[in-house]
């Protein structure tokens, strides 16, 4: 060891290298300790890269009988403890950086000084050798500290070495930030963050004991102080002035004797990769087959032309030199750069986030980013740099948009109020104007001109990048996609009081600042016209797999916004619109595929999902969905084979099923990611076109037809998992909307063969559906929320409240199809359309009814209508529903205007749901953060539900009202031998036949009741139609309706149920 570290202290070598000298000398004009040095160096990296033991932790000092990390680094003399060649590397890189100069080797010896930075970096990297060195660096050397001062480094004659110190420092750096931010040691990690992040001008030559007080007021002053009038550049910066975009490239060869593509590939043939990983050219190797070359030369010619044939030899080598400066130097700036980055990433990811204040983050971000965007958008600088700078934007964007959006997030803004009304609130000063909305300063810390500019800029880079360079698009595309959810409003809660405001206060409402960003992004985004346009919507085509997902992503965002429709018109008029529906064809093909038990790659699958969000998010507007209709987008889709492939439910998954998460979903799992899109798609295209309902309605109708079994299967299915609930919430939805007889008449024409088949299809779906009322109706449907609740989270919700919600979306979308056929079907009350049975007991008939059904059954054996108790049964259901979940959502607003005062455990239980990992690391702002934006969900969840409730309260009582009415009053009391037989069969009849009826005929066929199934009828419905009932539904209209549903349609109709049952009043 001794003598290795006497070569390292000895000071007698001076680094002076000339490459060309080496070429033609094939000698070194260095020292001989120099290269002694060099040496020693590189054989340290490389046995440094063994397993341990090995020679190199011997002559750094460490320990090689213990394990290594146990070992005790101290200074030579301490303790005993030997000079090694750690002390020398650090004496090395110590000398001169008491002045102002720097590091001396820096200068003297820069390629030395690049290998000593190497071996620091390679001890503080590797898992066993970093706690020792680092904390001996740390807490003996003060190394970083004392090298971060003199950063960066500039040395222009040797500028490779110099760019790879940077590289191998910052690196260092950023592991010591990394380390002391998780062992939370906030004082180290302060001095280098100020270091770094300061942008006034501090005094770091100062004796020991004059440094802790000044350093605390230092770092006061560096964050509160903005307008400090001397204000120097922050280093973080300055390092990144230092690299230099521009690259020179060497001129082409200009050869009289030699052939210049020949030697190009010569050249090319003799490049080798080096210990670095850089590809260059061996010049050595080249010579001698260039000379080789031309001793093989025979003839006088070519004797006489031998010196001009050298001379070229030696243009070519000192083009091959030139060339092989050019990648080291390239090599180096990426190197330099790519460290940079992962310096500015550790900064805003690991440093704990209130060692700097969100409005310093937000301008130091909005600093890196302008000069990042300065540099890389210079005409001369080179593509090479781009693909990193890119992802550096991209980490910068995103953590600007979480920390604009953090800050619109804090207490006072989820009240309404801001921190600065909080201290005129104290003052007694603070009163907000009526009608407006108080919002945080989310903008105000780098302001709206800030915001605009690097929108600007980031779409000039995407425009730098060309038709090529689509890796680099990608991070620009993800940074975008940040970018433009800084506009977005976060989610508010619904406290079911923002109804109170009539339509006069909503239509002067000032415009809030979320309207105004996203009114000035979208005007940059067309000042730069077709241009932009085509490269996006070309990646959304044809680009590869991940830059078509994040170009789809981000056309969905500028479609949401775009209020104009300039970007779907350009989609329409060029094509690209009518390209993505087609490639649906081709889709087809690759997704059956995918429902293998043993699939391929599911990259497919994912740009399928994209494709499919993109084209219902233009489907949203009335001329979205007009336009994807000309493009044949239902055709296409029925034509997909795929949708008639689902394969069998597991009986394991039925009811209660447990659904493991596993990275490869299930086929069926699969199957659903893949249908239930589609259905999206139809039910959001129904929604939007009201003007020509019917004719989009009839083009969805024969999808429902062309998968015909699959809706069946759909239909008929027992599984309870969230997944097949999901499916038939969506299909209800779909069904009621389209499987209706005013669009079949639309389509029919007399006599047509094929229209018979049509409303055979359109009777099966109508009796199918009505069939799901037995099953989510009743009281079943507690047996199977219960079953399914097993605690687990979806996207951050309880997986029980998606069941439920599903549930109920499924009855009220088979509530809502009822209420449409009866009224369509019943163009009065003699000739009414009955869906139900005349009993008031839950179940598909009354026991009363069994013998007098039996003749009937032969004629519908597969399937009974519903009786009346149905309806009952989920009006009860759903009025105590109605409560269950006004009281949770009172609650959760009254939590979430006092997060502050909640239980710990309260907060840490709503902090697990939306992140069940890791929340006793997290801070305690970042609690209350997590456990208001999990109140929000649970409040807007609520008011879903009460929103679905209180329709299927009001269907229900609709329904029971035309029911009771025909039953009560349009039928003649009659004491036939079979009355209830005759007036079932005809009802049966009428519904089985309501699309095949010939609209001449008279339908009032004898269908009387008799006195005594009247007087029945009556009495069960004044027993089970009781006060208590009334007085429910009376206060749900109270409570809720007034303000969010038809005024006093709940009273009107319960008036008319009483006086039909002859009830008394409540």
């Amino acid at each position: 060891m001794a003598g290795f570290v006497e070569c390292l202290d000895s000071e007698d070598s001076e680094e002076v290298a000339n490459p060309l000298e080496e070429i033609e000398k094939e000698r070194t004009l260095s020292t001989v300790h120099h290269k002694t040095k060099i040496h020693i160096l590189n054989l340290l990296i490389t046995s440094l890269e063994m397993k341990p033991p090995n020679l190199a932790l011997y002559l750094l000092g460490f320990e090689l009988k213990k394990p290594v990390s146990t070992t005790n680094l101290q200074d030579s003399g301490v303790l005993g403890f030997p000079r090694t060649c750690l002390h020398s590397i650090l004496d090395i890189l110590k000398k001169g950086t008491d002045g102002r100069l720097g590091p001396v080797a820096v200068v003297e010896a820069p390629h030395l000084a690049e290998l000593c930075y190497q071996v620091i970096h390679q001890l503080c990297a590797c898992a066993d050798t970093s706690g020792p060195t680092m904390r001996y660096l740390r807490t003996s050397q003060d190394f970083l500290v004392t090298q971060l001062h003199h950063l960066p480094f500039s040395v222009k004659a040797h500028e490779i070495s110099a760019l790879n110190q940077m590289s191998w420092l910052m690196k260092t750096v950023s592991i010591e930030l990394r380390i002391t931010s998780l062992n939370r040691q906030r004082s180290h990690t302060q001095r280098l963050l100020n270091l770094l992040l300061d942008d006034v001008p501090v005094r770091p030559y100062t004796a020991d004991g004059e440094s802790g007080m000044e350093d605390d007021n230092r770092s006061i002053n560096a964050f509160l102080h903005f307008d400090t009038s001397s204000k120097v550049r922050r280093k973080i910066l300055s390092i990144l002035d230092s690299i230099n975009f521009t690259q020179e490239i060497p001129e082409q060869l200009q050869l009289d004797f030699f052939d210049r593509v020949q030697i190009e590939q010569v050249i090319t043939n003799c490049e080798h990769k080096d210990r670095n990983g850089q590809t260059v050219c061996n010049v050595k190797l080249l010579r001698r087959v260039l000379v080789a070359e031309v001793n093989a030369l025979q003839g006088m010619a070519a004797i006489g032309q031998r010196p001009l044939l050298l001379e070229e030899i030696n243009t070519i080598l000192q083009y091959a030199v030139e060339r092989n400066k050019m990648f080291q130097c390239l090599h180096a700036k990426r190197h330099v750069l790519e460290s940079w980055r992962q310096l500015v990433e550790i900064i805003l990811t690991a440093c704990p986030q209130d060692l700097i204040p969100a409005e310093q983050r937000q301008l130091i971000i909005r600093d890196l980013l302008q000069d990042l965007h300065d540099k890389i958008l210079d005409d001369e600088a080179t593509k090479d740099l781009m693909s990193i700078v890119a992802g550096a934007v991209f980490t910068l964007i995103v953590h600007l948009s979480q920390s604009i959006r953090t800050e619109q997030k804090q207490p006072a803004s989820a009240l309404g109020v801001n921190q600065s009304q909080y201290v005129l609130m104290l003052d007694g000063t603070f009163a907000a104007p009526p009608g407006t909305d108080t919002l945080s300063a989310g903008f105000a810390s780098i302001g709206d001109s800030s915001l605009h500019t690097i929108l600007r800029k980031l779409l000039e880079f995407i425009l730098k990048t060309g038709g090529g360079l689509q890796r680099v698009r990608m991070h620009l595309y993800g940074a975008l996609l940040y970018f433009l959810q800084i506009a977005q409003r976060p989610d508010e809660p619904d406290t079911l009081e923002a109804a109170n405001k009539t339509m006069w206060e909503r239509l002067t409402a000032p415009e809030d600042v979320f309207s105004k960003l996203q009114r000035d992004n979208l005007s940059i985004f067309e000042s730069y016209g077709a241009p932009l346009m085509e490269v996006i919507c070309r990646d959304s085509c044809d680009g590869r797999e991940i830059s078509r997902m994040l170009a789809l992503a981000l056309l969905d965002r500028i479609v949401c916004v775009d209020r104009q429709q300039q970007w779907l018109a350009y989609m329409c008029n060029s094509g690209y619109l009518q390209a993505l529906v087609d490639s649906l064809a081709q889709d087809d093909v690759v997704l059956q595929n995918l429902l293998n038990p043993q699939p391929p790659l599911l990259k497919a699958l994912y740009i399928y999902e994209s494709k499919m969000a993109f084209l219902t998010r233009v489907a949203k507007s009335q001329q979205g969905a007009l336009e994807l209709l000309r493009a044949g987008v239902m055709i296409r889709l029925a034509q997909c084979q795929v949708y008639d492939m689902r394969p069998d439910t597991d009986q394991h998954g039925l009811y209660g099923m447990r659904e493991t998460p596993v990275f490869i979903p299930a086929p069926l799992e699969r199957y659903r990611q893949i249908l239930l899109p589609a259905l999206q798609l139809c039910q959001v295209i129904l929604t939007s076109s009201t003007a020509q309902h019917l004719q989009v309605a009839g083009q969805v109708l024969q999808f429902l037809i062309a998968h015909s079994d699959t809706i069946h299967a759909i239909l008929r299915s027992k599984e309870g998992s969230l997944g097949a609930l999901q499916e038939l919430a969506l299909l209800t939805g779909i069904i009621s909307k389209a499987a209706l007889p005013e669009v079949v008449n639309e389509a029919s024409v007399p006599n047509d063969g094929p229209m018979s088949e049509v409303h055979g299809h359109v009777s099966r779906f109508q009796r199918l559906c009505l069939s799901l009322l037995n099953r989510f109706g009743g009281s079943d449907k507690l047996r199977q929320l219960s079953l399914q609740d097993d605690g687990s989270h979806v996207d951050g919700g309880s997986k029980k409240d998606d069941l439920e919600l599903a549930m109920q979306q499924i009855c009220s979308n088979v509530m809502e199809y009822c209420h449409t056929l009866m009224l369509q079907n019943s163009p009065n009350l003699q000739q009414m359309l009955c869906l139900f049975t005349p009993s008031l007991t839950e179940g598909s008939s009354s026991s009363r009814d069994t013998s007098r059904l039996e003749p009937q059954t032969s004629m519908f054996p597969s399937w009974r209508l519903p009786s009346l108790g149905i309806v009952l049964s989920l009006l009860k259901q759903s009025s105590s529903d109605f409560f269950t979940y006004y009281d949770i959502h009172r609650q959760s607003v009254s939590k979430l205007q006092n997060v502050e005062q909640l239980p710990p455990d309260e907060i840490k239980e709503l902090c697990q749901s939306e992140t069940p990992v890791g929340v006793d690391k997290i801070s305690t702002t970042q609690k209350y953060l997590l456990a208001r934006r999990r109140l929000v969900k649970l409040i807007n969840s609520r008011a879903k539900l009460l929103s679905v409730c209180c329709y299927i309260i009001e269907t229900c009582l609709f329904i029971l009202w035309r029911h009771l009415e025909y039953y009560l009053l349009q039928c003649t009391p009659s004491d036939s031998q079979d009355p209830l037989f005759s007036n079932l069969s005809f009802t049966s009849r009428r519904f089985q036949d309501t699309l095949n009826s010939d609209r001449n005929t008279d339908p009032r066929t004898p269908n009387k009741l008799s006195q005594q199934d009247m007087e029945m009828l009556q009495r069960e419905g004044a027993n089970l139609f009781g006060e208590s009932l009334q007085k429910r539904l009376l206060d749900i209209e109270s409570m809720y309706c007034k303000v969010r549903s038809r005024h006093s349609f709940i009273q009107a109709l319960l008036r008319r149920i009483r006086g039909l049952l002859r009830v008394p009043r409540v």
